[in-house]
């Protein structure tokens, strides 16, 4: 009974040692295929730094005191001769008080120029909001969604106007564009040098600036013929006009 033990176990080892299981090395780490990317949105008043507190002169040679400058930008895509990159589907900006940046993943690769959207597209107007999570940009907690109509808002520009260029003191009169509404939605493909590489970091400037609000250098947002609009229908065009300059206000720095 001994002697079957110990033939059993010397057949066992001789099989175990005729295997040809493949080595198994130490595991190489992969380098990751995009970077982290700083991007920073900076509002200026005709190049200088924009100020709040300011009243400022607009092309309609009116004195405004701008308080408040928030708005959506979507569908944030990087292109160049490799393709293209959606880095970001929605992002709420507030350049009310200043600066504000974002860090978005890139893809390595070489860009020449930037698209996004003004407001949201169609898809993200009308979805449903109450299946949209915090902390999401697009969340009811924002702010940005019209109840009323189902649909958000994608700018808030508000403060106030003179239209007196040589008055003093706080402007008199109040201003309140609010865009939102799917014809309000505007696109732009901007100019853009950047490449990512695998061991170096990145940053893109984007510039808006608000004076360009105003005028593109032939259209002119004049308060005076149209200071209010919040989505309806039938009070539409000064919203258009600002959407039609506002999304040409935004370049790379």
């Amino acid at each position: 009974m001994k002697k079957r033990i110990l033939i059993i176990v010397a057949a066992s080892f001789a099989l175990a040692g005729c295997r040809n299981d493949p080595l198994v090395g130490p595991e190489i780490p992969q380098e990751p295929l995009d970077r982290e990317v700083r991007v920073v949105f900076r509002p200026t008043w005709n190049g200088a730094d924009f100020d709040k507190n300011t009243v400022y002169l607009s092309a309609a040679n009116e004195r405004v005191l701008i308080q408040q400058v928030k708005f959506y930008l979507s569908g944030f895509t990087l292109l160049g001769d490799s393709g293209s990159a959606m880095v970001s589907a929605a992002e709420l900006l507030d350049l009310t008080n200043g600066p504000q940046e974002r860090v978005m993943r890139v893809p390595l690769a070489a860009y020449d120029s930037l698209r996004f959207g003004l407001g949201l597209p169609y898809d993200l107007n009308h979805q449903d909001i109450t299946l949209v999570q915090p902390p999401s940009p697009l969340d009811f907690s924002q702010g940005m969604y019209w109840t009323w109509a189902t649909l958000y808002r994608f700018m808030v520009f508000d403060g106030r106007f003179d239209t007196d260029p040589a008055g003093t003191g706080a402007p008199p009169y109040q201003f309140s564009l609010h865009t939102g509404r799917d014809e309000c939605y505007r696109e732009r493909q901007i100019p853009l040098s950047l490449e990512i590489v695998a061991d170096d970091t990145a940053a893109i400037r984007l510039e808006v600036d608000i004076a360009r609000f105003f005028t593109d250098g032939t259209n002119v947002l004049d308060l005076s013929q149209g200071s209010q609009s919040h989505g309806e229908a039938e009070n539409l065009l000064p919203a258009l006009r600002l959407s039609d300059l506002a999304v040409k206000a935004i370049n790379a720095d």
